[in-house]
């Protein structure tokens, strides 16, 4: 479990997860076409522990230049899982701390500005059926989905946002 916390929190690694959930399959050609600021070896060793830990699988292979070349996806994997309280309250506390931690480093260094910047927290509560709710997660994820699609640009700045669902404090059963 430890491992897999730590990938999960790993920011390249993370950023070679979003990618592969986005485009649903990957070789490591096709994430190192779009990251070419991170080197060969880095990519390589990154999917190796993901690999490792569970996060991806290999979906299929496939000869190029005499090599075998992988395809890469996501493994079905969940955050709440019954079986696994502990593990997964670590996973939603060093989430957390990982963003926290990120804010901290933004306002201590210095050239903070909120509206340059573009920071916000929203929150909204709302009611919803299981489906609904699903149903307006896939409108969200695909939404996202088609930005972080998009090619970078030279006037592209990185930016982190996060969905996190949480207990309304009501009944939730």
């Amino acid at each position: 479990m430890e491992k897999l916390l730590k990938v999960l929190t790993d920011p390249v690694s993370n950023r070679i997860l979003q990618m592969i959930r986005v485009h649903e399959k990957m070789t490591i050609s096709d994430i190192l076409s779009d990251n070419t600021q991170i080197p060969r070896a880095t990519i390589y060793r990154k999917v190796e522990k993901m690999l490792d830990v569970g996060a991806i699988e290999i979906v299929d292979s496939h000869k190029v230049r005499g090599q075998t070349e992988n395809v890469y996806a996501i493994k079905e994997m969940y955050i709440a899982n019954p079986e696994a309280d502990e593990d997964s309250m670590k996973i939603v506390t060093i989430s957390i701390m990982q963003i926290l931690d990120q804010y901290i480093r933004y306002f201590q260094g210095g050239n903070a500005d909120v509206n340059r910047d573009k920071l916000f927290l929203l929150n909204y509560a709302i009611s919803l059926s299981d489906k609904d709710f699903s149903a307006m997660m896939n409108d969200i994820f695909k939404i996202v989905d088609k930005y972080q699609k998009k090619k970078s640009t030279p006037d592209a700045k990185l930016r982190s946002l996060y969905l996190l669902s949480a207990p309304g404090g009501e009944n939730n059963e």
